[in-house]
This record gives C-alpha cells, sequence and structure tokens, in this order.
C-alpha cells in the first residue's frame, strides 16, 4: 500500500507522515517512509536527527554501475524505514526534476525489494509543477491523504491538490481523505467540516494541538513514541487502524471547489452545494470567430532553433547550444536542412555547414543540480582558440534557472580580450523573435570606423529565406551591373566574423523587404551608422524602374539611370510581346496571403491581356488593371477560386493540387522575375493537358510520323514538354 501526503507548506505534513509511520510500525507493518521535499528533513524525528544521504545526492556523486540501495536507506525508530529526495541548491536546477529522477532511480535499484508493505510519501508543499505531482500517479501511490487546518491559505492548497488529482483520476476515487491539523483557531472545525462536505472528502483525522509536538522535536522524536498516552498518539494509532480500510473501501473522487466558492468559504464559513470546479470547462471565448488568418511569418525556426539557425551563419564564430545532447543534435540537423535547401538553391553559394555549433550536452544530473558547470567548463575550453563566442541557452537551462551570464562574466573576466554573446532563447516576447536577439548581439560588433565603399550595394535580411530561393540572386547582381555595382555578402546571410564587423564597407544597404523584423534589424543598423535605401528590393516592373532611379541617385549614377531603365522596359515589353498573343483574355486567379506581396504578378499578366482576379486576406495594394477579392476565411478563399471559371491559378498559399494551378514561383526579384512568370504561365497553358507526350515517335495507320504541335503550330521538340505543376516550364 502507498500512499501520498499533501498539504500547505509548514502545515505539519512532516510530523503528521513521522507519527503515521511510527503508528503503523507499531501494528507489525514494515513501513518505508521517502520525503519528496529539497529540505530532506521528513525523517528527522524518525533518525533521531540524523542528516541521511539523500538520493539526488546519491545520484550525482554515483555511477549507476556502482549504486546499491543500502547506501540510502536508513533505519529509524522501530524499524522505519527511511530515505530523503533531497534536490539541488536553493535557486538552482529543478527540484521538480529531480523528484522524477528519484522514481527512475528507485525503480531501477529495484526498491521494491525491501519488502516495505507500506510506503509513505511525504511531499513539498503544493502541487507546484509535474514533478511534484509524480508521487500522486496511479503507478506510484494508491491513496492520497491531504493535511490542512482551518485557515484559509491551507485549504486554498488543499483544493489546489484536489484539482491536480484529477488530472490523475482513474474513475475509481484514489483520495482517502482529509487530517485536520488544528492550529486552534475560531470554528475551525466547522470550516474545515463545510470544505469536506463540499469537496466529498471526509475527514479521516483530527489532531489536537498541543506544545507535545515541539518538545518532541526538540528530543528529536516523534510524539507518538515520546507521549504513547497522549490523546495525540491515540489519534495517530486509531488512525493506523483504520487507514488499510479506508483505503479499500472508502476512497473517493473529489469535486473541488471553484475560485469564488473557496472566496465565499473564507469569508462566510459556507459553500452553497458541491464543488464546481471542471478542468475540462472551455473558456467563456473558446467559440468566438477565428481571426482572419495572416501570412505565416518567414522565419528559420522557433524560439532557441531560430536563434542557433541564425548564429550559424557567421561561420567562424562557435555557436554553444546550452541544453541536452538531444537538444543540439536536432538543432544541428535543422541547421543541416537548412544549408542543404540553399546548396540546391544556388549551388555557387557560400554556405555554413554547422561545424561551429557545439552543445554543453546537459545531463539529467545537470537538471536537477543546474547546468552552469558545463557550460563554464565548454566556454573555459574554446575561449583559449577563439575570442568571439555566442551562447544560446535554450528551453532546460531557463527552466531550472541557471545563471548564464554569471558564468559568462567569469569566463570574460578571466581571459582579456574575449566577447562572449549570449542570447537567452526563452526570454523573447515571441519565440519567432529569438533570431533577432542574435542579430542584436551580432551588431555589437560592428566597427563604426570602417568607411563604405561605393561601388557596393548591400542586402539586409532577417532570414534570407526567401532571397537564397530561385533566381534571386543573380537577377539582383544583373540589376547592379547595369550602373556598375555589386552586391556584399548580405547581413545575415552566410558569412565571416570579418564581414560583420566590417559590414560598413559593403556600403549601401538595402532591405529585403519591409517586414516588421527587417524593420527592427534597419534600426539596430542605422544605430551603427549603415546608410539605408528608402526602398527594399523591387518586385515587378514598376517597382524596379523606381528601385534603380532611388538607387542611382544614391549612388551618384544618375547619368546611367536613364539607360538602364530603358533596357529593362525593352526587355519587359518584348516578353509581353512575345506571350502577350496567347495569354491575352486567359483568366488567372492568384491566391495569396498579401495583395502587397504578390501584386506584382498581376501587374505582369495583366500586361499581357490576362483576366486577373486577386484572392486575399487583405486589401492594402490594388489596381485598376485586375480584380481583387477579400476574404474572411480560408475557406470562403479556396471554394471562390474553385467556383471562379480560371483558366490557371497560381497558388501562393499551397491550397490547390489540379493540374490547373502552378505554384507560387520562388524567384520574385525584378522586372525578370515577371518575365519569368510570363514564360511559365504561357508553358502551363499552352502545354498538352492529356498526356500527349506518352505517343511521341508513334505512327499513324499510313505509316506516317505523328509531328506534336504547340499551340502556336511549331513542332513540339520530343524531349521538351509542358507540365501544369511545373512554374519554370520553358519553351
Amino acid at each position: 500500500m502507498r500512499i501520498a501526503i499533501y498539504g500547505k507548506g509548514g502545515i505539519g505534513k512532516s510530523t503528521v507522515a513521522s507519527n503515521i509511520s511510527y503508528a503503523l510500525s507499531l501494528k507489525g507493518q514494515k513501513v518505508l517512509q521517502i520525503g519528496c521535499d529539497p529540505k530532506a528533513d521528513s525523517t528527522r524525528s524518525l533518525l533521531k536527527g540524523k542528516s541521511p544521504v539523500t538520493i539526488t545526492e546519491y545520484m550525482r556523486r554515483t555511477l549507476p554501475s556502482k549504486r546499491k540501495l543500502e547506501d540510502i536507506v536508513y533505519n529509524g525508530s522501530n524499524n522505519v524505514l527511511c530515505m530523503e529526495a533531497g534536490g539541488p541548491k536553493p535557486g538552482i536546477g529543478c527540484a521538480g526534476k529531480g523528484i522524477v529522477g528519484m522514481f527512475q532511480t528507485l525503480e531501477r535499484m529495484d526498491y521494491g525489494s525491501l519488502g516495505a508493505d507500506i510506503v509513505i510519501y511525504d511531499v513539498l508543499g503544493d502541487v507546484v509543477c509535474g514533478g511534484f505531482a509524480v508521487p500522486m500517479r496511479s503507478e506510484h501511490s494508491d491513496a492520497i491523504v491531504i493535511v490542512t487546518s482551518g485557515e484559509c491559505m491551507s485549504l486554498f492548497a488543499a483544493n489546489n491538490i484536489l484539482k491536480g488529482e484529477l488530472s490523475f483520476e482513474n474513475g475509481q476515487g484514489r483520495v482517502a481523505g482529509l487530517i485536520l491539523n488544528r492550529r486552534g483557531l475560531e470554528k475551525e472545525d466547522e470550516m474545515v467540516e463545510e470544505f469536506s462536505r463540499a469537496t466529498g472528502v471526509p475527514i479521516i483525522c483530527r489532531i489536537g494541538r498541543t506544545n507535545l509536538f515541539h518538545q518532541a522535536e526538540s528530543k528529536k522524536c516523534t510524539l507518538s513514541e515520546l507521549f504513547p498516552d497522549s490523546d495525540e498518539a491515540r489519534s495517530f494509532r486509531g488512525l493506523a487502524d483504520r487507514l488499510t480500510d479506508i483505503i479499500k473501501e472508502e476512497m473517493v473522487t473529489p469535486t473541488p471547489l471553484t475560485e469564488l466558492q473557496m472566496d465565499i468559504l473564507c469569508s462566510t464559513g459556507k459553500c452553497e452545494g458541491r464543488g464546481a470546479f471542471n478542468d475540462l470547462d472551455e473558456p467563456e471565448n473558446a467559440h468566438v470567430n477565428a481571426p482572419i488568418p495572416v501570412m505565416a511569418p518567414r522565419r528559420i525556426g522557433k524560439g532557441p532553433v531560430s536563434a542557433v539557425l541564425e548564429g550559424g551563419k557567421v561561420m567562424d564564430i562557435p555557436v554553444v547550444v546550452h541544453g541536452t545532447k538531444s537538444c543540439g543534435y536536432t538543432m544541428l540537423c535543422e541547421v543541416s536542412n537548412e544549408r542543404m535547401k540553399h546548396i540546391l538553391d544556388d549551388p555557387g553559394a557560400l554556405v555554413s555547414s554547422g561545424e561551429n555549433i557545439c552543445c554543453t550536452e546537459m545531463t539529467s544530473n545537470g537538471a536537477v543540480f543546474g547546468g552552469a558547470g558545463s557550460l563554464k567548463r565548454l566556454l573555459e575550453d574554446l575561449v583559449t582558440d577563439n575570442k568571439i563566442i555566442l551562447v544560446i541557452s535554450t528551453c532546460l537551462p531557463g527552466m531550472i534557472g541557471d545563471d548564464c551570464s554569471k558564468v559568462i562574466s567569469e569566463v570574460e573576466s578571466k581571459n582579456p580580450g574575449s566577447k562572449i554573446l549570449f542570447v537567452d532563447a526563452n526570454r523573447v516576447d515571441s519565440g519567432f523573435d529569438a533570431h533577432i536577439e542574435v542579430i542584436r548581439e551580432l551588431t555589437s560588433l560592428i566597427d563604426e570606423s570602417v568607411e563604405p565603399l561605393s561601388h557596393y550595394v548591400n542586402v539586409i535580411d532577417d532570414t534570407f529565406i526567401a532571397f537564397n530561393k530561385g533566381k534571386n540572386r543573380r537577377n539582383l547582381e544583373d540589376l547592379l551591373s547595369r550602373l556598375d555595382l555589386v552586391s556584399g555578402p548580405g547581413f545575415l546571410n552566410d558569412s565571416s566574423v570579418k564581414d560583420v564587423i566590417e559590414l560598413r564597407k559593403y556600403g549601401l544597404a538595402v532591405l529585403g523587404d519591409s517586414r516588421r523584423d527587417n524593420v527592427l534589424v534597419k534600426k539596430m543598423l542605422e544605430s551603427k551608422g549603415v546608410e539605408f535605401m528608402d526602398l527594399p528590393l523591387p518586385k515587378g516592373l514598376i517597382e524596379t524602374e523606381n528601385w534603380i532611379s532611388e538607387l542611382a541617385c544614391k549612388t551618384g549614377r544618375n547619368d546611367r539611370s536613364d539607360s538602364a531603365i530603358s533596357s529593362i522596359k525593352r526587355e519587359f515589353e518584348n516578353s509581353v510581346s512575345r506571350y502577350g498573343p496567347d495569354l491575352k483574355g486567359k483568366r488567372i486567379d492568384i491566391a495569396a496571403w498579401s495583395m502587397n506581396n504578390d501584386a506584382w504578378m498581376a501587374e505582369a499578366l495583366s500586361a499581357c491581356g490576362c483576366e486577373v482576379t486577386m484572392h486575399s486576406f487583405d486589401n492594402e495594394k490594388t489596381c485598376e488593371d485586375y480584380r481583387a477579392i477579400i476574404h474572411a476565411e480560408a475557406s470562403d478563399l479556396k471554394r471562390s477560386v474553385e467556383s471562379d471559371g480560371h483558366d490557371l491559378i497560381i497558388d501562393c498559399m499551397g491550397f490547390f493540387r489540379g493540374n490547373d494551378s502552378i505554384r507560387c514561383p520562388e524567384t520574385y526579384l525584378s522586372h525578370l522575375a515577371s518575365i519569368e512568370l510570363m514564360r511559365s504561365v504561357w508553358g502551363a497553358l499552352m502545354s498538352f493537358q492529356d498526356e500527349g507526350w506518352r505517343k511521341w515517335g508513334e505512327r499513324d495507320a499510313f505509316g506516317t510520323q505523328r509531328i506534336h504541335r504547340d499551340g502556336d503550330g511549331r513542332p513540339r521538340d520530343k524531349g521538351c514538354y509542358y507540365s501544369a505543376s511545373r512554374p519554370d516550364g520553358m519553351p
């Protein structure tokens, strides 16, 4: 039989538990009492004041292969077996994790071999977290007993424990009852009796307030042993006599009180009806209409993952992941996946391998006792060869309260000239903003004395996810070459620490787009003296013309802007002439998260004479050349597009999978993206939809080889075909 004893801190749980254990031992029961409190004082009165080696301390200093049960089990008064879970130092580590580790260790050491008839768990004050609720679970305890008094805070704690018990309720009732440990308050019994009635949990024992407890404690002994003839000792023995029967026959499923009911009980001493708390209740606003969907933010992971992916781009700075080995491995896999995508999109790009990412590899002991030591050891190893280090703290150090800043300060003070950047990924306002904190730290490295060079233009983007896809980089280089300019390495794209320090050298900066995160990065860099263009990278013809004009003005190349813009217009118009006759009158639906981001597609296709309809959730940008439909919900948008009588869908949302749709193009930069879009749409619309390629080379009944022709009558090359599922189909 296993009993978990809970109650408010200071209510007398350890005193009650020790006296119950002693009383049960007098009945010939073999009792094991396990203290589940970091203070490790549950069994002091049974051990005559002796401080046992705690299980968590034993776990920390003893290898698993050398652990023996007898090292942590102590014989107390009347042969009551005693163990203490213990925990980390105050303010360090996670005591709840220590409780979990204790049970795992005891199970591996087969503590059932002790042959105890009854196991008593004396648990820390309240159900403060999942770790301290472990003794409450059915696999560890058969019954729950709550010690309380008539004080309001004690009853609040008891009610909270009952709420926690519902999480582990199996429908058979697991609460044995309340033990009233009186404080001598007026109408104390009546208050607890009312609480008992409302919750359905009986009072199974009443302990009077007496100075005998203090006398026994000063003698480092239980009251039941020192004063066996006292009323209190008789109460404990009476409970011991009844406890087995109670657990077998009278266990209850509680009905905890709501917060309002508890307030009324404490203020009036009465509670109407039974407890009305239900942890399955939904909030009042649970069924309000869902908000209008918005475009998912472009990001490189969430929380610590995004921070590691961002920091890993600076290839010659060690990035220390402070967390478990599995956490570090998972993040390294994310880095590898992201880099592989980059290589596939741009084989010639400079791409970080992720070899600069390492991990403190916190263990379960670190989770219990704190992981600051493992962080310090790794930093001391790295700082000898690296003057700049980036530390990113993951979830676990944040939960157990590791003081990473203190460790970093100590290492820096012992290594003059070193600079250790620190990002606590758990403390950002949003899980998606952790990578911005990495950028904030890296901007502290920028040398403000570096003078900019006039022939550079540097792209600034918080992720570079979109920019590194398709032909965007090549399109940018094409635009810059028209003004005799070159692009810098980008911030923060895969680069070296030198590129970061000398960021100002790469001249005029331009945002990848105007998203919120990019605007934040812009403000950081402007404080370092970096000059920005007003316009972000352009999409479509009109934006490209305006962008070239501003760029020429900013860089003193006005003499080249007219010829550059003329050539851009000429290339665009030639493509319209090439594809317009076939596309004229075609009905194109564009499903886009944001019109502002994707209006360039409508611009290009409208120029070809297409009847374009944009379906979106916002109306940031509209034009007379195309129709715009604003939807409140994604389902409405999908239904509207499917019933619109289109020839082709350009799907920027991932909603459509038919042969009549193509994906949103990955290349979006400049008028060249518009030209490529025209070609892709033309290829999709002009291709055979009946899989005619299967008949290439066949001969008809007269022995003549069939020649398949395109929509304009030209013979189709047998080695080339167009697919509606391929946005870059080329003639």
